[in-house]
C-alpha cells in the first residue's frame, strides 16, 4: 500500500533522460553501464513509449522503470526507487504499471537483469513472483572494446 497519496505515475519523456541519468547515480546496487546515457535512453523510450514510466510527487522524481518488448519477450531495466520511498509500494506500483503495458503490446513472458551484489533488489523481485532462474547464463558483446 503506499504510504503517499499525492503521486503521479507518467510516460517518461526525452527531457525526463538527464533528471534520470542523475537519480539512478544515486541508487546503491543500480548498475550504470554502456548504453545509459542520455542520447540512447532518449531513443529506448521512443522505441518504448508506454513502458518507460516515471513515477513522481510533490518533491519530484521518485522512481523510474524502463521496458521494452522486442516482439517476443518484454524487458524490465532500471526499475529504482529513492531510498526515502522505497519499501512503501511505489516500486510495485511501477512494476505493475510496467507489466500491464508489456502484457498489452503482447508480451507473454517478461525477463529482468539485476547485479548478483545487489539482494535488495532480488529480494524485491522475490517477493513480487518473479523467478530466480539458474538454467541460464547471460553473455554480453561490447562493440566499443
Amino acid at each position: 500500500m503506499l504510504a503517499h497519496k499525492d503521486y503521479k505515475v507518467d510516460q517518461a519523456r526525452p527531457d525526463d533522460a538527464a533528471a534520470m541519468l542523475h537519480f539512478w547515480q544515486g541508487i546503491p546496487g543500480l548498475g550504470i553501464g554502456q548504453g545509459d546515457d542520455e542520447e540512447s535512453l532518449q531513443l529506448f523510450m521512443a522505441r518504448n513509449p508506454s513502458t518507460c514510466l516515471v513515477i513522481r510527487d510533490a518533491e519530484g522524481l521518485i522512481g523510474t522503470v524502463l521496458a521494452g518488448f522486442d516482439g517476443r519477450r518484454g524487458y524490465i531495466y532500471h526499475l529504482a526507487v529513492h531510498q526515502d520511498y522505497q519499501r512503501k509500494g511505489y516500486g510495485q506500483t511501477l512494476l505493475n504499471r510496467a507489466i500491464l503495458e508489456l502484457q498489452t503490446l503482447g508480451a507473454r513472458k517478461m525477463h529482468l537483469f539485476i547485479l548478483r551484489d545487489n539482494p535488495t533488489a532480488a529480494a524485491f523481485y522475490e517477493r513480487q513472483g518473479w523467478q530466480n532462474r539458474h538454467d541460464i547464463q547471460v553473455f554480453s558483446w561490447d562493440t566499443g572494446r
